[in-house]
């Protein structure tokens, strides 16, 4: 189960831990710490209190965020003690196929087109704001009531990936790990395109982002205090740094559809997986999806299952891969649950290849790999992003490296593992290297293929 030897392409897994045993040995406290924020239990009144009270600090961080950087979102409780979701203030997502959303007369008569400006034309979901401030059961309500119109799909337009990548409490934790970066000869050209956070202006001195390509700048600190990183901040450089310690040779892309604090849109999401794939248009490409929404009544989330229809269409060699999500359940979270289009679903394992509890699961999942303690790159500042969260001050130095756990952070190696058997057959697409990376794996009920690459950390 910790072997590669199936592999007929020659790469070898799991990679080498790079940590001596007492760097091993101080990594476990804050890994220690990331799982317990992601096991945050049903029904515990003090957990949902902790997540009730982030969200609101969210939401105020918000009102103080640069108009053109904030996400105003309200909350939607779903049934059953569901986690939590966040949509955006006043706005639906209409996917009308091939009409004209905005042609659709009384059906939309409280509402106005909103888009952003700059969207994918191509992009048939649209947004609409109401007219009128409309709380979340409105919404909902327009949305069913919109959705009774042959051929129509409407639904609220749901904040991603709050709640998914933000898991509590669950901060990086600071590691003395130092890897020497080591360039990769040769290899057949391939892309990798992280939808994410962006990554940081920092140009690392130890060579681990060169030729890395920046689509959109993750900012790190935009919302007070400004002398303390923002929620999310370095989500894309770690992911980029998982995908560059795997496969160190592959052309890396990293974009950003998020906004302050790490929180991006249905809609803004949507866009930015189409514009990779029309970026990587005639080469091989796999995009990274470290992120996600759930289906709100039922409904997965509108412009993103619009995209990701989309490019399974015009560019069927491009490979979707996506985080499952942290929630512990059986539930699907999109794009990872967009089976039918073609999207690979990736799970969490602990170090010692056992299900991580948080891990959500289910005959969904394709495969999985270890998320626990899982050290990639990292950047500078200070952490947790306001004090009394309950969390000592972490202050990341210049080329930090990092332990950080979660879904988030195996969908990465998948997506580079794809990029290294590419890299290697250049007869190989991405789904054919995906369908040869989990080939004769051992496998776990719930959690698909096991593929070991890097190593986590055992708490």
């Amino acid at each position: 189960m910790t072997s590669h030897a199936n592999n007929p392409a020659g790469s070898h897994w799991p990679l080498p831990d790079p940590r001596t045993p007492g760097q091993h040995e101080q990594d476990k406290p804050a890994v220690r710490q990331q799982v317990v924020e992601l096991l945050r239990p049903d029904g515990d009144a003090g957990a949902k209190k902790k997540v009730d009270d982030l969200i609101e600090l969210i939401r105020k961080r918000q009102l103080g965020a640069p108009a053109d950087e904030a996400n105003r979102f309200a909350v939607f409780a779903p049934a059953g003690g569901a986690p939590p979701v966040l949509v955006a203030e006043n706005q639906l997502v209409v996917d009308a196929g091939d009409r004209d959303p905005a042609q659709l007369g009384s059906l939309l008569g409280d509402y106005s087109p909103g888009d952003r400006a700059g969207r994918n034309p191509r992009r048939k979901a649209r947004v609409f704001r109401g007219r009128g401030p409309k709380n979340v059961d409105k919404l909902l309500e327009d949305a069913k009531r919109i959705r009774r119109e042959p051929g129509v799909t409407a639904n609220v337009n749901p904040i991603v990936p709050l709640g998914y990548v933000i898991k509590g409490n669950d901060y990086p934790g600071l590691t003395t790990v130092t890897e020497a970066f080591s360039p990769a000869a040769g290899g057949a050209p391939v892309r990798v395109a992280i939808v994410d956070t962006g990554r940081t202006a920092e140009n690392r001195g130890d060579g681990w982002f060169t030729n890395v390509v920046r689509d959109g700048t993750d900012p790190l600190n935009i919302v007070a205090p400004l002398d303390r990183n923002d929620f999310s901040a370095g989500h894309g450089s770690f992911v980029a740094g998982i995908v560059r310690r795997v496969a160190p040779g592959c052309e890396i892309v990293v974009y950003r559809f998020t906004g302050a604090d790490g929180l991006g849109t249905d809609e803004a999401a949507a866009d930015l997986l189409m514009k990779a794939a029309e970026d990587g248009e005639g080469g091989r490409l796999i995009i990274n999806a470290s992120f996600g929404a759930p289906a709100v009544d039922d409904v997965p989330p509108v412009a993103l299952r619009d995209a990701v229809r989309d490019i399974s269409t015009r560019f069927p060699e491009v490979l979707i891969v996506a985080s499952a999500g942290n929630d512990g359940g059986l539930d699907k979270l999109y794009p990872a649950g967009f089976d039918e289009f073609g999207v690979k679903a990736v799970g969490a394992l602990d170090s010692t290849l056992a299900a991580a509890t948080f891990s959500n699961h289910g005959p969904w999942l394709h495969c999985s790999t270890v998320g626990v303690g899982v050290v990639s790159t990292f950047v500078k500042g200070l952490l947790p992003p306001e004090e009394g969260l309950g969390v000592a001050d972490v202050n990341f130095p210049v080329d930090a490296w990092a332990t950080w756990s979660g879904t988030s952070f195996t969908a990465p190696q998948i997506s580079a593992a794809v990029a290294q058997l590419c890299g290697e057959d250049a007869t190989l697409s991405p789904r054919a290297a995906f369908d040869r990376l989990i080939q004769d794996r051992p496998t776990l009920d719930g959690f698909g293929a096991i593929v070991h690459i890097l190593p986590g950390t055992d708490i």
